[in-house]
């Protein structure tokens, strides 16, 4: 029998759009809440999945962030592809930079806005589950793309979606994507003192294709980069890159020299 655990990690609010959209989601599929409130990354994920992992009757974990788009019978298609691992698409940012990376016909990582996987996947992951401490960059060598993985003991926003990916793909365990969905985002709080108060929200819904994809080819290449890594510092802070391209990094003004600020991890470089 199937049961789901939905999982919702929040920061202390929900789009009202959104808790609706997932209780009609679930109305026909036999369920239970896992609430995490005001954690932060990447706790809010890993203390209700341990949570979750202790009821044996749970056969899925539903994690639903508290800002999605989510169509009706989203959960109940997603569920009826029978994936270990299944995803939605949905834009992060307002020009349509979406949340999953898909290189070739894999899928690298995905967003966890709105992410299936069934119970036992997690049998063959080490605990933590999730976690933010291994920042992956992407280097360009023209036909291929390698990500580099580094530890850094500062704080670095996401990462454990990037980092769950990673570590499915080398267990071999695809993951699939289902389709786009939107994301809400807040723009202005409405007035107190007012009958008509209510916030302004926008939608987003548009997600370019293969826009990460482009991204990283639009890299300089990292020719001739074997060897040890060195930690250059970019707009988007400390990435651990080949000698080769941290030159012409900085040759473009698109990154400084900085100390090493991180050690490479073992196996650290993901190749596709």
């Amino acid at each position: 029998m199937t049961r789901v655990a939905v999982i919702l990690p929040s920061r202390g609010l929900m789009f009202s759009r959104t808790a609706e959209e997932v209780v009609r989601n679930v109305r026909t599929i036999s369920h239970k809440f896992f609430f995490s409130h005001k954690r932060s990354i990447p706790m809010c994920f890993e203390i209700p999945t341990l949570q979750v992992l202790e009821d044996s009757t749970i056969t899925h974990l539903w994690y639903v962030e508290d800002d999605m788009i989510l169509p009706d019978n989203t959960l109940a298609d997603m569920l009826s592809e029978d994936k270990d691992v299944i995803t939605c698409d949905y834009p992060v940012t307002r020009d349509g930079k979406g949340a999953v990376l898909k290189i070739g016909k894999e899928i690298v990582y995905c967003g966890t806005g709105c992410l299936l996987i069934k119970r036992h996947v997690f049998d063959k992951l080490e605990h933590p589950y999730w976690r933010s401490d291994i920042r992956w960059t992407p280097l360009n060598y023209g036909t291929t793309i390698k990500l580099a993985g580094s530890m850094f003991n500062g704080e670095a926003y996401g990462l454990h979606d990037v980092t769950f990916g990673v570590r499915l793909h080398n267990l071999g365990i695809p993951i699939v994507l289902y389709k786009t969905i939107g994301q809400r985002k807040l723009v202005e709080l409405g007035k107190t003192g007012t009958n008509d108060g209510a916030h302004k929200i926008e939608s987003w819904t548009r997600v370019k294709k293969d826009y990460q994809l482009k991204k990283i080819r639009s890299l300089p290449l990292a020719t001739g980069a074997k060897g040890q890594l060195i930690t250059v510092d970019t707009p988007t802070g400390g990435v651990r890159v080949s000698k080769k391209h941290a030159e012409n990094l900085i040759k473009q003004g698109l990154a400084t020299p900085i100390k090493n600020k991180g050690v490479a991890i073992d196996e650290s470089e993901v190749i596709w």
